[in-house]
């Protein structure tokens, strides 16, 4: 197996030694800068519900809790070694009630309809098994007027990486906007930062 696509199979499910001793780490660093643009673009508030889907290494989940005083920050990650690394991690907020992780997969959001006033999910959606149901899951645990956030690097980014060519769907900001539509979300708007020839940010939010 080449580097590539033993790379791609961690990044779309980190597991064994290497996925939870090393590969949560440097999926919390490289996406670090893009977890806090979508944070903000949510416009959280304290008292919110808020949902990661696929958080990794966790970063995502403590960075919420830090604008989640009254309300709760849920994950769910189909990745059981990330699920027990965030265990870890976040063991204190876990234990003040703060904080729920657990097991689960897009296509079958593991939470009744309409809990969350805010719900992301960050460089995920290249791996879902069904992108369309995947989202129409979003709208469906999200409450009214709840807002839902698909942040990613665009499709012409991410084809100049060799690892992409294994296990990545690759999309675009119109391609996501387009999902979010076809779902029924509403007001959707799109924040793009393109950086260099490398390295962009995408940020797609829907309201149900």
């Amino acid at each position: 197996m080449g580097l590539p696509r033993f790379m791609a199979g961690h990044f779309r499910k980190p597991h064994g030694w290497f996925g939870s001793l090393v590969f949560g780490r440097f999926m919390n660093r490289i996406n670090r800068k893009i977890t806090d643009e979508t944070i903000t673009l949510l416009e959280i508030k304290p008292q919110h519900q808020v949902l990661e889907i696929g958080f990794g290494g966790g970063v995502g989940l403590a960075r919420v809790a830090q604008a989640v005083s009254r309300g709760k920050v849920s994950g769910i990650d189909f990745s059981p070694e990330m699920v027990s690394q965030a265990e870890r991690r976040l063991r204190r907020q876990i234990a003040e009630g703060r904080m729920q992780v657990q097991f689960g997969d897009v296509s079958a959001i593991p939470f009744p309809d309409a809990t969350f006033d805010r719900v992301l999910t960050i460089n995920t959606i290249y791996f879902w098994p069904d992108a369309l149901q995947g989202m129409e899951e979003i709208r469906r645990v999200l409450k009214d007027g709840g807002r839902g956030a698909v942040s990613i690097r665009s499709g012409e980014k991410m084809a100049n990486y060799p690892v992409t060519k294994y296990d990545f769907r690759l999309f675009s900001s119109e391609d996501v906007a387009s999902l979010m539509e076809r779902v029924g979300l509403r007001d959707i708007r799109v924040d793009h930062r393109d950086r260099d020839k490398w390295y962009d940010q995408v940020v797609v939010i829907g309201t149900r």
